[in-house]
């Protein structure tokens, strides 16, 4: 049985999808890629934008969601946990 992903990992998922793919991505991708529905990735984003983790870019009609450095810092830190409790036998 697969557990439900917390909030946190689901701004991982969406930080990481944005990263993997030139640190640039539509808000479609990010539905398929971090696997959300339309519905829900709207507040997922609006968190990240308000604590400066993504930008917003527009490209003539399309808007494009661009990891910013702060984003790519939480990224790193996260890793450094994993490995931390990874290290220590505790689950992230």
């Amino acid at each position: 049985m697969n557990a439900r992903r917390t909030r946190t990992q689901i701004f991982i998922d969406i930080l990481r999808s944005i990263q993997n793919s030139n640190g640039r991505m539509r808000k479609t991708h990010i539905v398929y890629k971090a696997n959300l529905t339309n519905s829900r990735v709207e507040s997922y984003l609006d968190f990240l934008l308000s604590k400066e983790m993504l930008r917003e870019e527009s490209v003539g009609n399309q808007k494009f969601y661009t990891i910013t450095e702060r984003g790519l810092q939480f990224l790193s830190e996260v890793h450094k946990l994993r490995e931390i409790s990874d290290a220590f036998g505790v689950s992230f």
